[in-house]
């Protein structure tokens, strides 16, 4: 798990609050694959044109930012889903799907949740990560902060008691199946990063760059 503050600009977040203004939120149980109990929230109906236009702001935010693209190391992005909780509204404990529709199939390695309401609009909401365990974690980010964390993990929303949550999700399938080994390669890339700010042109720099490129030899799944 770990945390993205400001995926996406100020003027970013005012342009995704003015889009989710336009658009039209409907039952969101309709996407709980059969276990429409445990999930009661809306997500985002149409028109189209505002869906796909924050989506692709969303989008762009993700690709051009460093730590995404190092800690997670996409193959594919599914398209953002925006959802909305008001008073009342809640997901229970699940994992996400291991396989997403798409051509080809996308595999659900990684889930991201972008906070687009500030914590102060809305009680509850907490996102809780490893919900199922005593070292849960319950993540509530200021507007515009996102999360990304293991999509096998279990999770849940608390109920929202007061006031509306407004976010976006999408799942992640990384070129590292394995978690352990998309970990060590964040790390290593970090470190390769360092070697190169604080000893460029070194031996020690040529080094941390062949272990790193080797290592994704070895364990990338192109």
């Amino acid at each position: 798990m770990f945390f993205i503050p400001d995926l996406i600009s100020p003027a970013e977040r005012q342009q995704l609050t003015a889009l989710m203004q336009q658009i039209q939120f409907v039952d969101g149980r309709s996407t709980a694959a059969g276990a429409s109990y445990q999930k009661n929230n809306l997500q985002a109906g149409g028109p189209a044109e505002a869906v796909q236009q924050a989506q692709r702001m969303v989008q762009a935010a993700l690709d051009r930012h460093p730590k995404f693209r190092v800690l997670t190391m996409p193959r594919r992005v599914r398209p953002v889903t925006f959802n909305r909780y008001d008073e009342g509204m809640f997901y229970r404990d699940h994992t996400d799907h291991a396989l997403l529709p798409a051509n080809p199939v996308v595999r659900g390695d990684l889930s991201m949740t972008l906070f687009l309401s500030e914590p102060a609009s809305y009680d509850g909401g907490e996102l809780v990560i490893n919900s199922d365990r005593e070292d849960k974690v319950e993540v509530k980010l200021p507007a515009g902060h996102a999360v990304v964390y293991s999509a096998a993990t279990m999770h849940r929303v608390n109920t929202v008691t007061r006031g509306s949550r407004v976010g976006a999700v999408t799942v992640i399938e990384s070129l590292i199946n394995n978690a352990a080994e998309r970990e060590l390669l964040g790390e290593m890339a970090q470190l390769v990063r360092w070697v190169q700010d604080n000893a460029p042109q070194s031996a020690e720099e040529r080094r941390a760059s062949k272990i790193y490129a080797n290592l994704m030899r070895m364990w990338c799944r192109p």
